[in-house]
């Protein structure tokens, strides 16, 4: 997965933590003749765009601490020499000026004259207004948010990061000690909404509390000798600028600000939550509630940035599983071996390193050259391993693209191909190698605030899938690994609209496995899961589905004329964006390829 987390702060839905960038904006896209008043008023929109746009980056990007620091490296060569040490709130009068921002936003836009954009800005500014449209359609539903599920909630994602809080300069030291201060206060809003979500009948499951208490209980197990006391010793000793009685004064703070407040925050929320236990009002997934279907809906453009309905999804589900399932059963019958073989990975996983320096060879022939930036492997601290997926990757600054990190949970190892497939998500052609590429091409600020899950976890299960063939599989196990990987992110997406949008419930969702072969208790695991975290297998496959979609058509159009690196290098050079953005940007690609 591609880390980044819901951080309130200033415009909630608009700034994204980590998130992905876009292309370049550039006045040599102008096409007028120098000179001429035409071209005068042209460099003086296109002048004026890129000031309000750069306006906003900077506004925004500042409203939060983890969002500021995870971005940029040196936020002052950006001009955020002042900022406020801020994790932001949940309160409704946030949320509400957010809406009311994007309003202003859409309104600023609008008066831009589009025509005399460059092609650049007209990409970044069809974006930009599909983004802040489609966001401002979720105003009024505030409480159906989550901040706290077991797999991607702030209890989860605020020690991740502090874990990889790099220090640059002194002043980054002082920042995430007072973000550690912060703590509690935050915690505290974090409780105050789970409270109102309460009273208002959205408070999770029983089975949800569970699990994030039992996460926060492991979290605070060792308090002695907590890796994140560790980490930030360890940190502290790398750096250059500090002496050795100042390296000593602030390991004190931190031991004391994680005795003082880290631990009492987690303890809080523990007792907010235990005490909130059993008041919830559905057990099941977001169609029980009033308008549950109309959220979901707009949750799955949110997360897949794809125009299609959640009806059109689902027959494509459909008609893709009846195809898989078809062509499976044939390779099967073809060769009676291939199933017992699917699991084997010719290629040594004994070193991660290795492997992922391999693939960055291997994929050369299909994707574009992204030059020799270093990566770092991590893994899971082991409180964290149990309600952590299988690896991640954390986006670098994007200044500072040297600063690549995979984290490996090694409870998830099973020394098989999918052990190498998940390297491939995560690094090469995975996500590694997508953000840096692009980061590399040091696009506008301004689309560094958006966030487009389909994209970028549609992108890691396509570098799944292609890594495939890189194994040193024959062609049959090859294609049945393929089929597999696509067939089981199918009944995920079925089960996910089914409890979302169509209403099964717990019996529902066990009979629709069960007719599959597959047991009661991974089913009733799936349910949880797809109440807990809504949309978020949809923006991995249907992300997916659709640069497929893409390429065969690219494929079909161009015929002799297509080249898969070419293509390859259309999708990484335009960027993050809305399925139907590209794909309007495809035609004029591939007008010029014939």
């Amino acid at each position: 997965m591609n880390f980044k987390a819901k951080i309130p702060g200033g415009f909630r839905r608009f700034a994204a933590l980590l998130a992905v960038v876009a292309l370049t904006v550039s006045l040599a896209g102008c096409s007028l003749v120098p000179g001429s008043g035409k071209a005068s008023k042209a460099a003086k929109e296109q002048e004026r765009f890129d000031a309000f746009t750069e306006e906003i980056f900077r506004s925004e990007i500042s409203m939060n601490i983890i969002n500021l620091h995870f971005t940029l490296a040196h936020p002052e060569n950006y001009g955020i020499d002042d900022y406020e040490v801020s994790l932001g709130d949940f309160s409704a009068q946030e949320d509400q000026e957010s809406y009311d921002l994007l309003r202003d936003y859409i309104k600023n836009l609008k008066g831009f004259d589009y025509e005399l954009l460059t092609e650049d800005q007209k990409l970044s500014y069809d974006i930009f207004l599909t983004y802040a449209q489609d966001a401002l359609e979720q105003e009024g539903f505030r409480l159906y948010e989550s901040y706290l599920t077991p797999t991607t909630g702030m209890q989860s994602y605020i020690p991740t990061l502090l874990a990889e809080y790099k220090f640059y300069r002194e002043k980054d030291v002082k920042d995430y000690l007072k973000i550690l201060e912060l703590l509690p206060s935050y915690f505290e809003d974090l409780a105050a909404f789970a409270r109102e979500q309460s009273e208002a009948g959205f408070f999770m499951p029983d089975f949800s509390v569970d699990k994030v208490v039992d996460q926060c209980r492991q979290f605070m197990e060792d308090p002695e000798n907590h890796y994140l006391i560790d980490s930030f010793n360890l940190r502290l000793e790398e750096t250059d600028f500090l002496d050795e009685k100042q390296k000593a004064a602030y390991r004190e703070d931190n031991v004391r600000f994680m005795k003082e407040c880290v631990f009492p925050a987690f303890t809080s929320l523990i007792e907010t939550l235990e005490d909130l236990k059993g008041s919830a009002s559905n057990e099941r997934g977001l169609e029980a509630y009033e308008k549950g279907r109309e959220y979901y809906s707009m949750l799955v453009r949110e997360s897949t940035g794809s125009s299609k309905s959640v009806e059109e999804i689902e027959d494509l589900l459909i008609n893709q599983f009846d195809s898989d399932m078809r062509r499976l059963m044939e390779l099967s019958m073809e060769d009676d071996t291939a199933f017992d073989r699917m699991e084997e990975c010719p290629v040594d996983l004994s070193d991660p390193y290795q492997v992922l320096n391999q693939l960055k060879t291997d994929i050369v022939a299909d994707f574009p050259d992204n030059g020799n930036l270093p990566f770092e492997i991590n893994y899971v601290p082991e409180s964290m391993e149990e309600y952590t997926n299988p690896a991640y990757y954390i986006l670098p600054p994007i200044d500072d693209l040297e600063n690549n990190i995979i984290y490996i949970n090694r409870t998830h190892l099973t020394e098989s191909i999918e052990d190498f497939a998940t390297l491939a998500h995560e690094g090469f052609p995975g996500h590694l190698f997508q953000t840096t590429y692009f980061y590399g091409k040091k696009p506008a600020d301004i689309r560094k605030l958006f966030s487009f899950s389909g994209y970028s976890e549609g992108w890691g299960t396509y570098a799944e899938v292609y890594a495939y063939r890189l194994s040193g599989t024959d062609d049959t196990v090859t294609e049945m690994n393929e089929l597999n990987k696509s067939y089981t992110f199918i009944l995920y997406c079925l089960a996910d609209i089914g409890i979302n949008y169509e209403g099964w419930t717990l019996e529902d969702t066990v009979s629709f496995f069960q007719t599959l072969g597959i047991p009661e208790d991974a089913a009733t695991e799936v349910f949880e899961m797809m109440v807990e975290e809504p949309a978020l297998y949809l923006s991995y496959y249907l992300g997916y589905l659709e640069f497929t979609e893409l390429r065969e058509k690219a494929r079909e159009t161009l015929g002799d004329a297509f080249n898969l690196k070419e293509f390859h290098t259309f999708l990484l050079d335009i960027g993050p964006a809305q399925f139907e953005i590209i794909g309007e940007r495809m035609e004029d690609w591939m007008e010029k390829q014939q």
